[in-house]
């Protein structure tokens, strides 16, 4: 059975693990390879303080690292990456859901990859901002390809768990995935 990439305690680098694990997903890249890209990346970033400070920091949404991995990856394996919600958009939480359900359950080498903000309670701040993949979808849970290790980590999401709007948050719905953040990845066709 493949199993994730698990990021450190430590560090910040969700989003770099997301596209890592995907890339596990679509191409089942192996540890010594995943090394190699997560090496390339964090050198690439260092070449740009600014750029290096605020992923350390949290201080970037890193979709930008996000689509800067996945273009210098598809040079070395096949990629067909689409985002199907623009920051102009604001699809609905049931609109998220049918993009996801479609993609996972569309063919196979499929991921997902996005971003959720966790909260403790609706009009408080989040307590965790998370770059994910997910690998399923099936009797109305999205089940996630996740780096985290910790104990409380969120590693499957139901139906009606979350919002896409964080003006819609309530008591059982505290996880907010960011529609603009998804990545639907796959083998090309």
């Amino acid at each position: 059975m493949l199993k994730p990439f698990y990021q450190g305690k430590l560090d910040t680098f969700c989003a770099i693990y997301a596209v890592l694990n995907a890339l596990r997903l679509t191409h089942s890249i192996r540890v010594l390879r995943a090394r190699s890209i997560l090496n390339e990346t964090l050198m690439a970033l260092a070449a740009s303080p600014e750029m290096f400070r605020a992923v350390l920091e949290q201080e970037t949404d890193y979709c930008s690292l996000v689509d800067g991995m996945l273009r210098a990856q598809s040079r070395m394996f096949p990629l067909d990456v689409r985002q199907p919600f623009g920051t102009d958009q604001d699809p609905s939480a049931e609109q998220v859901w049918d993009c996801c359900d479609q993609w996972l359950n569309g063919g196979s080498n499929r991921a997902l990859v996005f971003r959720f903000l966790r909260h403790i309670t609706p009009d408080g701040p989040a307590v965790n901002r998370h770059w994910t993949t997910a690998d399923s979808l099936k009797d109305g849970v999205l089940h996630l390809f996740d780096c985290s290790h910790e104990a409380e980590a969120i590693l499957n999401v139901r139906k009606d768990s979350f919002v896409t709007r964080p003006q819609e948050m309530e008591q059982d719905k505290l996880l907010y995935i960011q529609p603009e953040t998804i990545r639907l990845i796959r083998l090309p066709v």
